[in-house]
């Protein structure tokens, strides 16, 4: 008979619960029952609140405390990460929005959830098909249908990205924007459990943001003359006080999301104050990294030249973050809050050659990750190769909740290692996709070991390309040694990467690796 990893977990549940009803029992004062009294049930049985702030394509290397953007100024989110669990060597395997977003809520990598591409309208004739169009299912299984499930009160504030806009559609100066829609408005049968709403798809206009609430029509979404994050973090502000009742019923925990837009670009939509702090230098001065190439021309609005716009927004981000996280302790909520920092991906911002994202570079796939709950977990640095599938069962281990972790997860939960305990298994390495769309077969899969990064490039009838960089030896990824070392990339596709591919389902092939790599899976 087949037992499910769920089952058995609940199996593994119910009788810890026997075996400590039991336990309890016969302890107590000279063996009598120890009895608890109904507001120590209550205590017992109340379940933690959750709050998720991630700004969209915030780099590790920005953060104050990792010292690698010298003159990044984080003072909020340094000391979040001097109260809580830091991974430091945390990515995002594919560094793009939606297909982000969709790992992040399903605990799905690409291929399984069928998120492999940003969230838009194809232009005609684009691979795929003009019908073809990526976005998260209604019946995906996401963590806020758990926790919805177990009774929780759930609200998303921000960028969502995760719905392929329809006709009629909506007017949004991203409607249309380089023969593509992008932005619309989310119905509720798309929502998976979130029944607070103020969001809106993907609209950069961060000085002018737009949000559709439960209450505003498709047609009709606010509009909001204020900085995005700083707007969102009044709004979470609210919520976390549960102005007039409005926002979450008080008798349940809550789940909340902050999904801040900035710093992705445009870079130059940033209020002035932030930018007056960095203006003793230039971009240039600023953006050191040696890889950055200032000879190369970039589209309008990218590139190395906005790095202090985009340190300026940083700041203002990590601004609102200290605003929201004050609150929650002002409030009394930090021991029993679960507060998670993470970002989508990152920004290469010049460094080499690249504006943004959607490539392997260190740059790009590093992300922040930070766990803070007082009382609860103890503050440290671990090198946990750590990804974004990992956070939906991490979440609900650390929550309690490990029963509910549904089959269709997976990521690992590291829920053990988190809380400072031993018994989990750690990855050895972490897995990278860049696919085209409609075109899961192809494209780009590698892995990221605590030392080693690898790319595999396949393309319709070529061989498949590899690049391999020592991240040790060679910190700012200049040097390819893939042709130097071909057993080590053998090794590391046998190794890992096949391991990726098979667990995740995932039907892309290293074709021209040698047979023998191929014999175990074939």
């Amino acid at each position: 008979m087949s037992v499910s990893r769920r089952d058995l977990l609940k199996g593994i549940a119910a009788t810890s619960v026997i075996a400590t009803t039991t336990a309890c029992s016969s302890l107590g004062s000279k063996g009598a029952t120890s009895v608890l009294s109904n507001e120590e049930n209550q205590n017992k049985a109340k379940k933690p609140n959750l709050l998720i702030i991630f700004p969209d394509e915030f780099r590790t290397h920005s953060l104050g405390f990792m010292g690698m953007d010298k003159y990044t100024k984080t003072p909020n989110i340094d000391r979040m990460a001097r109260e809580g669990v830091v991974l430091d060597q945390a990515i995002s395997n594919f560094p793009l929005c939606t297909p982000a977003r969709g790992m992040f809520m399903t605990g799905q990598y690409p291929y399984r959830n069928g998120i492999h591409g940003n969230c838009h309208t194809p232009e005609e004739g684009f691979f795929g098909g003009s019908d073809f169009g990526v976005e998260l299912k209604t019946n995906a299984i996401c963590w806020s249908d758990v926790l919805k499930k177990n009774g929780y009160s759930l609200g998303y504030l921000g960028k969502w990205h995760l719905d392929c806009p329809k006709a009629p559609f909506v007017p949004s100066y991203n409607n249309p924007m380089e023969n593509r829609y992008w932005n619309d408005w989310t119905p509720p049968s798309h929502r998976h459990g979130f029944d607070w709403w103020y969001s809106y798809g993907t609209y950069d206009l961060h000085m002018n943001p737009i949000y559709w609430t439960n209450e505003t029509p498709r047609e009709a979404p606010l509009h909001i003359n204020q900085w995005s994050p700083e707007h969102e973090a009044d709004m979470a502000i609210k919520y976390l006080r549960n102005d007039g009742g409005k926002f979450r019923d008080n008798d349940q925990p809550f789940a909340l999301v902050v999904s801040m837009n900035p710093p992705h670009s445009p870079y130059d939509q940033v209020p002035e104050k932030y930018l007056e702090r960095f203006n003793d230098k230039t971009s240039r001065e600023l953006n050191d990294r040696p890889t950055v190439d200032w000879n190369k021309e970039y589209l309008e609005g990218y590139g190395p030249e906005f790095f202090k716009e985009y340190l300026a927004m940083i700041n203002g981000v990590d601004e609102q973050v200290g605003r929201i996280v004050n609150e929650l302790d002002n409030l009394g909520l930090s021991e029993e809050t679960l507060v998670v920092f993470f970002s989508d991906h990152g920004c290469c911002m010049g460094a080499h050659g690249e504006p943004t994202k959607n490539v392997i570079y260190e740059e790009a796939v590093r992300i922040p990750m930070i766990f803070r709950w007082k009382g609860k977990l103890m503050p440290m640095q671990d090198e946990l190769l750590f990804s974004v599938p990992d956070l939906f069962p991490t979440m609900l281990g650390l929550m309690g909740l490990d029963a509910e972790i549904p089959d269709t997860v997976e990521g690992s939960n590291y829920a053990k290692t988190i809380q400072g305990e031993k018994g989990d298994k750690r990855a050895t390495s972490q897995f990278y996709v860049k696919t085209p769309y409609g075109a899961p077969s192809y494209g780009v899969r590698g892995v990221r070991t605590e030392r080693y990064t690898l790319q595999a490039t396949r393309k319709i009838a070529k061989p498949v390309e590899y690049v391999l960089f020592d991240n040790v030896a060679d910190p700012y990824q200049t040097k390819n040694i893939a042709s130097e070392n071909p057993e080590l990339v053998e090794k590391l596709v046998k190794e890992e990467l096949m391991h990726w591919l098979e667990h995740s389902g995932d039907s892309w092939r290293p074709t021209e690796v040698p047979a023998s790599v191929l014999k175990a899976y074939t």
